[in-house]
C-alpha cells in the first residue's frame, strides 16, 4: 500500500478546516476515515479522507469526475491521468465559486477492494498577494493568484458584468498574442485562457477566475469523462 509519505505529498489538493466540504458519498463505500485534524498547507486549510470500496477504480474515478462537471466545476484536461509521475489514475476539479480545489486518487487492493484519497483545499483561504503574471480588471478587489496542478489562475471581484469583464480582456490580451476562439476563450502557441465568472448576488459583485493551462483542443485531447 502506497505510504504515509504519498499522502503527505497529496496536501496540495483535497476536505476538516474547508469552508464548503464536498459530500463525498463514496459508492459501494466499507469505510471512509479523515486523514488527521486541522490540516493545511502552504497556508492552505485542508480535509482529507481515505476510504475502502468494493467498486472497480476506474468505475469511482470517472464517477467523481461526472459529479465535479455536474456540479459545474472545472475539470483540467489531464483529470484521469497519473498523479505525480506514479501510476495512479486521478481526478482533479476547481469550483470557482468557492476557490475549492478537489483531487481522488487510488489504487486497487488485493482483496479486490478499492482505497481513495479524497480531499479538498480551501484556495479562497489562503492570504496571497497577486504575482502581478496576469492582469486585473481595473478596480477589482480581493485579487489572489494561485499555481494549481497544470494550471495557473488569478481570482478577483469586480462591480462590473461578464461581457464587460470579457471585453477588456478582449481588448489587451491580442496585444500579447492571443486570439479568441470563442467568448471568454483565448488561445495562443498551445495554451488557454479562460475567463470565468459568476455574479455573487448578496454582495453585488462578479467572482471572476481568470484560468490558464494546456489547450485541450490543440492536444486532440477529449473534454469529457467518456471522450464526448
Amino acid at each position: 500500500m502506497t505510504s504515509v509519505v504519498v499522502l503527505a505529498a497529496l496536501a496540495g489538493a483535497p476536505d476538516a478546516g474547508v469552508r464548503r466540504p464536498f459530500e463525498w458519498n463514496v459508492p459501494q463505500q466499507v469505510a471512509i476515515v479523515p486523514v488527521g485534524q486541522r490540516l493545511e498547507a502552504n497556508g492552505l486549510p485542508l480535509q482529507i479522507f481515505a476510504a475502502r470500496s468494493k467498486d472497480k477504480l476506474d468505475n469511482l474515478i470517472i464517477h467523481y469526475a461526472q459529479r465535479f462537471l455536474d456540479a459545474g466545476y472545472y475539470l483540467p484536461f489531464k483529470r484521469l491521468g497519473p498523479f505525480s509521475g506514479r501510476n495512479l489514475p486521478r481526478v482533479v476539479a476547481l469550483d470557482p465559486d468557492a476557490m475549492i480545489s478537489y483531487l481522488v486518487y487510488g489504487w486497487p487492493e488485493g482483496d479486490g477492494t478499492t482505497t481513495l484519497i479524497l480531499g479538498a483545499a480551501d484556495l479562497g483561504a489562503r492570504t496571497q498577494r497577486h504575482s502581478g503574471t496576469w492582469p486585473t480588471f481595473p478596480g477589482a478587489t480581493q485579487v489572489t493568484s494561485f499555481h494549481l496542478e497544470y494550471a495557473e489562475a488569478v481570482s478577483f471581484t469586480a462591480k462590473a458584468t461578464e461581457a464587460e469583464v470579457i471585453d477588456y480582456y478582449r481588448s489587451i490580451l491580442p496585444a500579447g498574442g492571443w486570439k479568441e476562439r470563442e467568448p471568454g476563450v483565448f488561445v495562443k502557441g498551445g495554451r488557454a485562457v479562460r475567463i470565468l465568472a459568476r455574479p455573487d448576488k448578496a454582495k453585488g459583485v462578479l467572482g471572476v477566475v481568470a484560468l490558464e493551462q494546456a489547450d485541450e483542443l490543440d492536444l486532440g485531447l477529449p473534454t469529457q469523462p467518456d471522450g464526448k
